[in-house]
């Protein structure tokens, strides 16, 4: 197969409601043939490095590559891509992206996105990824999000040690007594607790689901923060877990492989890890 057909295979397996997305290309050559695919959270330099290293010549990444959101492809491979704005152009110039594609097409690597396509199938690919390897398939909810889980009650404490075990951590941030029953949790994984575009969603479904403890990706510090913070500092037991962007959602990938087989044939597919962005001092 070539990698358009890769491509193609996947897209048509998940179609999407809206024709603007942010699954693209963002560098390489979809007519070539695919020899290895690897799935993973983030094409990062070391991440493209292994692949290249385990004979990968299409990574499919959950998150950008080209350090921004939409990370539309910085250069025209000749075959059509829209080239980024110029509000993009200091990027094309900088010596981190240079040396980023020097090395990509040094390999010949061709980088897909797939992010919405993730997400929008049902179940959210993602969040299936993340249940599966906290091995919650029994504790989840039966109600319309897949982030409300039930689990044997434990202590906030508890619960960060089983994260820092599962996830490869060496520490995360709690807000909360420690001692505290955990028990009722809402899990936003990735940007979800920002509140998937309105930011008091995850401070109103503790109150409305009755939660105890809110997992996090990524938030700020004046909206969920200050909220379970003033909640602890009141005495109302509640408690909060931030893990990360990355420690959230990439058990996706990890798991996408089992999806993308089938629809690849005998064409091996592995997964890659960014594992923790971060280190503490």
């Amino acid at each position: 197969m070539k990698v358009k057909e890769v491509i193609a295979a996947l897209e048509n397996a998940i179609p999407l409601p809206f024709p603007q997305t942010c699954d693209i290309y963002h560098i390489g050559n979809p007519e070539a043939e695919v020899q290895k695919i690897a799935s993973v959270f983030m094409a990062d330099v070391e991440v493209i490095r292994k692949a290249a290293a385990e004979g990968v010549n299409l990574i499919i990444t959950h998150e950008p590559t080209w350090h921004n959101g939409l990370s539309l492809p910085l250069w025209d491979d000749g075959q059509g891509w829209t080239v980024a704005g110029p509000e993009f152009d200091w990027l094309r110039r900088d010596p981190v992206a240079l040396e980023k594609k020097k090395l990509i097409e040094e390999n010949g690597i061709t980088i897909y996105r797939s992010h919405d396509r993730m997400h929008f199938h049902k179940p959210d690919l993602i969040y299936q990824g993340w249940i599966q390897e906290m091995g919650w398939e029994s504790f989840l909810r039966q109600d319309e999000t897949m982030w409300h889980y039930d689990i044997p009650a434990t202590t906030l404490g508890g619960l960060a040690d089983f994260f820092k075990e599962k996830l490869g951590m060496d520490a995360v941030q709690v807000i909360g007594d420690p001692n505290q029953k955990a028990e009722h949790l809402s899990v936003l994984v990735g940007g979800g607790s920002l509140g998937l575009g309105d930011e008091l969603m995850p401070m109103r479904d503790m109150m409305e689901k009755g939660i105890d403890t809110l997992v996090c990706g990524e938030t700020t510090e004046w909206t969920s923060i200050s909220y379970v913070r003033d909640a602890a500092q009141l005495g109302l037991g509640k408690g909060m877990i931030i893990l990360g962007h990355n420690r959230t959602e990439e058990a996706g990938m990890k798991h996408f492989p089992a999806f993308l087989q089938p629809l690849v044939g005998d064409i091996p597919v592995v997964f890659i890890p960014s594992g923790e962005p971060v280190c503490y001092l």
